[in-house]
């Protein structure tokens, strides 16, 4: 991976969610850009549900008629750029976009690395339900902890 290495899609063609492995091993990531120049950006499991979520409500306020584009499946993923840190969400309304900016993950000395996704409410809609039907996926949590549990069981702590 590459510290500080920045992006900028003022029109992201593609902007969507992925995991690769089984529950419990998955790594999430980001892949966006356009068709000539995708990124990938390894996040956390939460990064990719809240993102979600916060686009569902995002779009839910702006005009809930809003029908989702069609996404782009399962993305097998290339080598990832960075990982992600801080997310940035915001409505760039005489444009009528979406705007997704992502801070890399990296040391205090290091120059963080960003990467800007612009695109149409139709494109975050598509994006928000995969993640969150992406998310769900996973190992099931438990009800007492939240902890998810695994296929060989479970040590619950509120259980002891």
């Amino acid at each position: 991976m590459t510290v500080g290495d920045s992006f900028d899609f003022p029109d992201a063609e593609v902007f969507w969610p992925g995991a690769d492995g089984p529950p419990g091993a998955r790594i999430f990531f980001l892949a966006g850009g356009a068709e000539d120049e995708l990124v990938y950006l390894k996040c956390e499991k939460q990064q990719v549900a809240a993102l979600g979520e916060y686009l569902l409500a995002l779009l839910e306020d702006l005009s809930p008629e809003v029908e989702p584009a069609t996404g782009h499946g399962d993305v097998t993923p290339l080598p990832f750029r960075w990982d992600v840190g801080e997310i940035g969400v915001a409505y760039d309304e005489p444009g009528d976009r979406i705007v997704v900016v992502l801070k890399e993950l990296s040391s205090e000395e290091e120059k963080p690395g960003t990467a800007r996704f612009c695109f149409t409410r139709a494109r975050a809609k598509a994006f928000a339900r995969f993640a969150l039907e992406l998310v769900s996926r996973g190992r099931p949590d438990c009800r007492f902890c939240g902890l998810p549990i695994d296929a060989e069981g479970h040590a619950c702590p509120r259980m002891n």
